[in-house]
């Protein structure tokens, strides 16, 4: 298609204008949130590394005031558009998910994308096509972040069992609860080896104990994780065998795996045929292109194929949630 012949009308020059200045304004946005940040932790990464030559605290990080809601300027906005709760939501968010960004340098990420789907799906299918474009696009970011929050829950999960052992070992050898932490960021893997690490560090650096661990329960979206850092806050308080409160953590972190695991089991089957139902679609589609491609190509050059395919798409992910939400278990 000519974009030329496309030019006719005022609509489409001032929705390119509008387009132009959007994406302007996110570069000059995203470059002076995105390059100043990084190049401040850099500098501290720099700073950490030749602190005492200890390397492993190039890889901790301690204390991420860099990763508070950005200045006062962009809390009191945040603030006056009622948008503070859910900008605190986004980042802790991020730190989950170990995105360590800022939300305004993350939001104008999301920003770029949606103007750069727009502007492509604007340019070729027209405005209606083009919003649905920017809606995926802009959504990207938040899939990525919810994919690497949800895989880091996953497996400081699994490795919490493992770690509670550790831990009463430890303490029933005799040492500490902050060397017992200590020794479990040297020997259990990431991620759950670094945020011990992290604890460690904190408190060496002036943090209680109680206080670190909950902030690193705030860092991982994990319940399990969370059974331990109130075991660890009430015994503080109220004393008690702390490596015997650690073993039956450990015990009852391991049964409540083994029946996830059974239930993932059990309903197997049901997302399978979730899988071929949401499958399904595509295939045909791309038989059909195959066989008949003139057959398909009509969706393509007529203009109402446009908002078929956009309906169909709609109604798939629409029948995705509903089933993922029906074989779904909370254990």
């Amino acid at each position: 298609m000519d974009i030329l012949n496309l030019q006719a009308g005022p609509a489409y020059a001032m929705g390119l204008v509008g387009v132009f200045l959007g994406v302007s304004l996110l570069l000059a946005g995203t470059c002076q949130l995105i390059v100043k940040p990084l190049l401040a932790r850099q500098e501290i990464r720099r700073r950490m590394m030749n602190r005492g030559n200890n390397e492993r605290l190039g890889h901790v990080k301690i204390l991420k005031d860099v990763q508070e809601i950005e200045d006062s300027l962009w809390a009191a906005i945040a603030k006056r558009i009622g948008a503070l709760g859910k900008i605190e939501n986004l980042q802790r968010n991020l730190m989950q998910a170990d995105i360590y960004w800022r939300p305004a340098t993350f939001l104008s990420v999301a920003g770029f994308a949606a103007c750069g789907g727009f502007l492509v799906a604007f340019l070729k299918y027209g405005f209606l096509p083009a919003m649905g474009a920017a809606f995926l696009c802009g959504n990207i970011p938040f899939f990525v972040m919810r994919l690497k929050k949800n895989h880091k829950t996953k497996v400081i999960e699994k490795q919490m069992p493992e770690a509670m052992e550790l831990l009463a070992r430890s303490l029933r050898a005799g040492h500490a609860l902050p060397s017992s932490i200590e020794l479990a960021g040297k020997e259990i893997p990431d991620p759950l080896g670094t945020e011990m690490k992290t604890v460690y560090e904190e408190q060496r650096l002036g943090l209680s104990v109680p206080m670190a661990l909950k902030r690193m329960g705030e860092r991982v979206a994990s319940q399990d994780l969370q059974y331990f850092v109130t075991a660890v806050m009430l015994q503080t308080e109220t004393g008690g065998n702390l490596a015997e409160v650690m073993e039956n953590i450990g015990y009852l972190i391991r049964e409540r795996l083994k029946l996830k695991g059974k239930i993932q089991a059990l309903t197997a089957e049901g997302k399978f045929s979730a899988l071929i139902l949401a499958l399904l679609p595509f295939v045909v589609f791309f038989a059909l292109t195959i066989v008949n491609r003139k057959y398909i190509e009509t969706l393509f050059t007529d203009p109402a194929g446009i908002y078929i395919i956009g309906i169909g798409l709609f109604n798939i992910v629409i029948g995705i949630v509903w089933m993922k939400n029906i074989i779904k278990l909370d254990v």
